[in-house]
């Protein structure tokens, strides 16, 4: 009984983590006037740098007692550090003519998301490489392609949002109004890209889910929490598709659901969730 409340209680710590962190390293944000960007980005660092090496010596001193949880559940569990380092912003990308003030605040935040899509690439290379494939090259392939997808989807999209401030000065020097500017770079074309990847990334989320669960590798609490989540991030996509960001009163929050933040966050408690169960018996398919 006293085991299992611990474990409990460690999962929900670890469930809340980014919020602690951020709530401590918030107050340093290059974006709040005065503070310095080199401080947050060695502040950042540290954290990450600490993070790594407690789940590293986790992993090598309980080798036993997570026999049998998917060693990709490391890259999942260690998005926590660029989750951290997003959040700890404490504000939104600056699509305003003041970017160009401070360009690298905007390149820092795609950073950090370019190192969460990393980590999700480890994560679909591991889980494609797992004993649980062996036999099943279909459903192999089509889980590849999926995760291609999703990933090709994160990188490209980081990779648009990163190049915006060179973008917009290249606009202004061609005696363009930079009013014009967001609707031209971000135009319909690119949000529907978005809006696809998206229901690509949740969907997906939403069959490792399940899948793991089938595997009783982690407890009910993921697949309810990342089915809720993720189905909201469906009806986001889907609505900004068809109505773009015009979103009727009441619904803005749905907004949230189509920050690319959002998947890695769920990942992030996948990864949480597996650790967590420290189930002793090996993946079967």
């Amino acid at each position: 009984m006293k085991r299992k409340a611990i474990s409990i209680l460690t999962t929900f710590v670890l469930v809340i983590l980014p919020f602690l962190v951020v709530i401590a390293i918030g107050r340093y944000s290059p974006y709040v006037e005065g503070n310095n960007f080199l401080r947050y980005v060695t502040i950042c660092s540290v954290i990450s740098v600490a993070i790594v090496t407690l789940i590293v010596l986790f992993w090598h001193y309980s080798a036993r007692s997570v026999e049998g949880v998917p060693v990709g559940s490391i890259f999942l569990f260690l998005m926590v550090c660029p989750l951290i380092d997003i959040f700890g912003l404490v504000a939104p990308p600056d699509l305003s003519l003041k970017m160009l003030e401070h360009p690298e605040r905007e390149h820092l935040r795609y950073i950090f998301l370019f190192i969460a899509a990393i980590l999700f690439g480890g994560f679909g290379l591991s889980l494609w490489m797992s004993d649980s494939w062996k036999d099943r090259n279909l459903m192999r392939g089509v889980i590849a392609v999926v995760f291609i997808l999703a990933f090709v989807e994160f990188i490209w999209e980081f990779r648009h949002h990163y190049l915006y401030p060179e973008a917009m000065k290249e606009w202004i020097s061609q005696g363009k109004k930079v009013e014009d500017f967001a609707k031209h770079y971000d135009n319909t074309t690119i949000v529907n890209i978005g809006v696809l990847g998206r229901l690509i990334q949740f969907s997906l989320i939403i069959w490792l889910s399940v899948y793991f669960y089938k595997l009783r590798q982690v407890q009910v609490w993921f697949p309810i929490v990342s089915i809720i989540f993720s189905l909201l991030g469906i009806v986001s996509a889907t609505m900004i598709y068809f109505i773009q960001f015009n979103f009727p009163k009441g619904f803005e929050i749905l907004m949230l659901f189509f920050i690319p933040g959002i998947p890695f966050f769920l990942l992030y408690w996948l990864g949480v969730a597996l650790l967590t169960k420290f189930q002793k018996s090996a993946i079967t398919g």
